[in-house]
């Protein structure tokens, strides 16, 4: 056990890259959005501000901490020396290697994300895991106050439910990558990841994707609609966080290929959304631990006589 914790200095320094870079771009899209003003007039509330805080700070503490150990465990029980065996490829065919990993590892993550957005499925056991998914994923849906006014940010990418983190499959395929050896890969696959999921959150008060989008040269429109059946862009991403049935469009935070080929959940919006954020219960409006450590069964919340609102 001792020499596990002696972790490869290599798979110590991508984990510590890939946070450090994550804090920077975190803070320059925020200070945009400050400065901009894109935070103001109830666009951004005081429990969002706290609800950032609280998922980061567990995340970082936490989450990642206790999931990197139980990955590299399993790992080492499963294929003890297999450690470090991928670095050759990561070294030979770097470029083929990293997009392969992107690929896979947006896969997952829409994949789970759909399955989170779905109707409820015929299996009784299935229909209880997606009960916790959607439990799980529903406080990132859940922005300002009761007023509608609110919008969704930059910290917004990070804001989920306590277990959200630990179930999805793209991270724990993105560590048993390093537990192999392709710390390069993972640092940049991870790393383009998170900046472009935070790009694709910030409240832009210039939209460029519209401009192009809605733009009077009509290569210019077509082009950035075919961009955008291969990457997602900010208002698509957006109008999944709108109040209305776009908000089980748009799975991918990156790559939308999938959800242009797979799923047939790619929508993409000429102006942005009317609404933001999905209607709050008295006990998720009121209190931002109950979010994140409680949330909603949708389900169940909506039996209750009590509660009147519905996501």
């Amino acid at each position: 056990m001792q020499e596990f914790f002696n972790l490869p200095d290599a798979v110590r320094e991508a984990g510590s890259t890939a946070a450090m870079a994550t804090i920077i771009f975190l803070g320059l899209f925020s200070a945009y959005e400050i400065i901009s003003g894109q935070t103001r007039e109830g666009k951004k509330s005081l429990r969002d501000w706290a609800m950032s805080g609280i998922s980061l700070g567990f995340l970082a503490t936490f989450q990642r901490p206790l999931l990197t150990v139980t990955v590299f465990l399993l790992m080492a029980a499963l294929f003890p020396t297999h450690a470090g065996a991928l670095t050759w490829l990561e070294g030979q065919y770097f470029w083929p290697t990293l997009i392969g990993f992107l690929l896979i590892d947006e896969y997952l993550h829409g994949r789970a994300h759909l399955f989170a957005h779905s109707r409820k499925p015929k299996s009784r056991l299935l229909g209880k895991v997606q009960s916790f998914y959607k439990a799980a994923h529903r406080p990132h849906h859940l922005n300002g106050d009761k007023d509608s006014r609110g919008e969704i940010s930059a910290s917004q990418t990070f804001v989920e439910n306590w277990a959200w983190w630990l179930i999805l499959p793209n991270y724990w395929f993105g560590l048993a990558c390093l537990y192999l050896g392709l710390y390069e890969v993972f640092l940049w696959g991870t790393v383009s990841k998170v900046i472009w999921g935070m790009h694709v959150h910030t409240n832009w008060k210039w939209h460029y994707d519209l401009w192009l989008l809605n733009h009077d040269n009509t290569l210019v429109r077509k082009g950035m609609r075919a961009l955008c059946h291969v990457f997602t862009f900010p208002n698509m991403h957006h109008h999944h966080h709108s109040r209305s049935a776009n908000s089980a469009k748009n799975m991918t935070n990156f790559i939308s290929v999938f959800d242009w080929l797979l799923w047939d959940t790619l929508q993409i919006e000429n102006d942005r959304p009317r609404i933001y954020g999905w209607r709050q219960y008295d006990a998720e409006a009121g209190s931002v631990m109950h979010r994140f450590f409680h949330s909603a069964d949708p389900i169940r919340e909506r039996t209750r006589p009590k509660e009147t609102t519905r996501a």
